[in-house]
């Protein structure tokens, strides 16, 4: 295969859950990318050694040579991160002939000799951040999402690892900076009112730009177009408010801006590949969840029209 055993995995909890689930989404006999988004966590390797890491970090962790001994969420918010496995074998083939290149702590991480706690970290760029709701591909057939996914982050790990010292920044470089920072705006713009977003042409100014430019630039650095990237974030905002209890389907299809519920489920489908009540009925949602989801539909005084 081209990208043999790549992994990736969406992981999110409250604090008080505790972070072994955390724990048990490392595999051994490979190298851990984890992009942690939201929370900070506490890393032990022993009694003595450990490593509190704030949210916004990206983490590396070489799981061939050790497993932490426990993983804790702290803060009392949402934690949230996606994790990247790349399988041992894989990185040794592509960075053995590369070790000059790399930085002397990656060095030591993915090549040897290795510390006992074999865990470097890095800030969180910008970039990450938008790169990291891009990765799935939920539409496409399996074949072609592993495909896809495992070609993307192959990409993130040579563009991390080999690109530590920025130097002065390429005209290209330049560029693509500029789009993700365009996306990175028109998220937050719209995470704003998903109700009722923002128009392309204010989305434009708000960029700085015309809006057939910031829509093929927009296309260009996150893959997909700003209508599906309204319609990705209105799903998960929707399919979070489902799995939480806070709102039934309905509720949840005008809080983020469907006043259709056929057109809510058909979008959820294109984003899930599941309709709003399977997304409900999944195995582990909590039993609140389901009583709040009971409450809801029997109190709701926002209908919409199936």
């Amino acid at each position: 295969m081209l990208f043999p055993a790549f992994e990736s995995r969406w992981l999110g909890a409250d604090a008080q859950l505790g972070g072994n689930h955390w724990l048990k989404a490392l595999r051994p006999g490979g190298v851990t990318a984890l992009l942690l988004l939201e929370g900070p966590v506490r890393v032990e390797w022993s009694l003595r050694s450990h490593r509190e890491i704030s949210g916004n970090s990206l983490i590396w962790l070489n799981t061939a040579v050790a497993l932490p001994e426990s993983w804790r969420l702290l803060g009392g918010r949402q934690h949230e991160a996606l994790a990247l496995h790349f399988p041992i074998e894989w990185v040794h083939s592509s960075l053995t002939s590369l070790r000059q290149e790399l930085s002397a702590d990656f060095r030591g991480l993915l090549l040897g000799p290795h510390s006992a706690t074999p865990l470097i970290t890095r800030p969180l760029e910008a970039e990450d951040r938008v790169w990291s709701r891009t990765l799935m591909a939920p539409t496409l057939c399996t074949a072609a999402r592993h495909l896809l996914e495992g070609s993307r982050m192959s990409e993130f790990f040579f563009r991390k690892v080999l690109t530590e010292s920025k130097g002065e920044e390429l005209f290209c470089t330049r560029t693509r900076r500029l789009s993700l920072e365009r996306v990175a705006k028109v998220r937050a713009a719209l995470l704003e009112n998903l109700e009722e977003p923002p128009t392309l042409e204010e989305l434009a100014r708000l960029c700085g730009c015309n809006p057939q430019y910031l829509s093929r630039t927009f296309s260009e650095a996150a893959g997909t177009t700003i209508s599906l990237y309204l319609r990705r974030l209105r799903i998960e905002r929707a399919a979070e408010m489902l799995a939480h209890g806070r709102a039934n389907a309905s509720e949840a299809a005008l809080e983020v801006g469907y006043r259709s519920l056929s057109h809510f489920s058909q979008a959820f489908r294109a984003e899930k590949g599941i309709t709003p009540s399977e997304w409900v009925r999944r195995p582990g949602i909590s039993a609140e969840a389901n009583t709040n989801i009971g409450a809801n539909a029997n109190t709701n005084a926002r209908q919409i029209p199936a």
